[in-house]
């Protein structure tokens, strides 16, 4: 018998999660629920045989779970986890794991008492070539670095009164906290954090938006090196532009629709779907204690430490040097 996971969410998110762990033998899917659209939860459930819940809470209670995903808005995700580790039942939490940094200090806590496991949700960490990149920078393979770049952009799609990610209540800010979290965590990964930032965010396309469309931030790394972090949700037309490159005094990679070093291609990047697979399988792996995630709890709350300072030193207009800097 697999794990028992229960899934909080029916959206787009949720649907990947739900379609990577029914292909693992592993796992079993228990239990759904939601707090908005029933009809759609009672459909999925009788299409996916799963039994359907009205809410998180009765889903802990009567559903035997090993684990839950939590797929839904950012705002909820800080009490969800509490209920959660509460009851018992380790987590994977999609990003940003909470919304707020003062969040973190009892979120550790309150797992650390109750030795669940938390597993942040950075799909993008389970790619292949990314390890393949921090091998190489391990290894000093491009010599000093020198500048980075991770881009990132996208026309979304925020039609309809009921997208959260219009809201700044429930989304905590714009196209920077969502989609940059997936170039920042990255970046942490393979670099490390930054000594200094200076951010600029914008609403040029995505009017109905309460938060930015654009953003982009300009960082000095630890080591000297310079990084930039551009992330937007208002053009239909960077999909080539989509991307890692990192410049060393001895050669160069960038992991586009491959890694590419110094010229040579030498594997290509999984489909966005195969990254859900990747974690589903690394989450599983972490929950029997046979492995770690590739990005912990510490790398989330750093990641939204970076995103407060960006959001900070967009509205002052000033270079803001983080807690890192020496």
């Amino acid at each position: 018998m697999g794990k028992r996971i229960g899934i909080v969410g029916t959206g787009f998110i949720a649907m990947k999660h739900l379609a990577a762990f029914e292909a693992q033998k592993e796992a079993e899917i228990a239990g759904m629920c939601t707090f908005s659209n029933m009809e759609k939860l009672h459909a999925l459930c009788e299409e996916h045989r799963i039994t359907p819940y009205d809410s998180m809470d009765k889903m802990l209670e009567k559903g035997d779970l090993d684990a839950v995903i939590l797929c839904s808005v950012t705002a909820c995700h800080y009490q969800e986890i509490l209920k959660a580790a509460t009851a018992g039942v380790s987590m994977l939490v999609e990003k940003p794991v909470v919304g707020e940094t003062e969040q973190y200090q009892r979120v550790r806590r309150t797992v650390e008492q109750n030795r669940v496991r938390l597993f942040p949700g950075h799909n993008f960490m389970y790619r292949k070539p990314l390890a393949q990149m921090k091998k190489l920078l391990d290894e000093k393979a491009l010599g000093t670095i020198l500048q980075s770049s991770f881009f990132s952009a996208q026309l979304l799609d925020i039609s309809g009164t009921e997208n959260w990610r219009r809201q700044k209540a429930l989304s905590g800010g714009g196209a920077l906290i969502d989609s940059g979290h997936h170039l920042i965590y990255q970046m942490l990964y393979l670099l490390g954090v930054p000594a200094r930032l200076q951010a600029f965010t914008a609403n040029l396309r995505l009017q109905a938006l309460e938060g930015e469309d654009t953003a982009q931030l300009n960082m000095q790394m630890m080591d000297g090196s310079l990084c930039v972090i551009t992330e937007s949700w208002a053009s239909e037309a960077a999909e080539q532009l989509n991307g890692i490159r990192i410049l060393g005094t001895d050669g160069e990679m960038h992991l586009t629709d491959a890694l590419y070093v110094n010229g040579e291609r030498l594997c290509a990047v999984e489909s966005y779907d195969q990254t859900f697979v990747n974690q589903a399988q690394a989450f599983l792996a972490y929950m029997d204690g046979t492995g770690e995630p590739l990005s912990t709890l510490e790398d989330s709350e750093h990641t939204l430490q970076i995103i407060r300072a960006a959001y900070r030193s967009s509205a002052e207009g000033s270079v803001y040097r983080t807690k890192w800097h020496k």
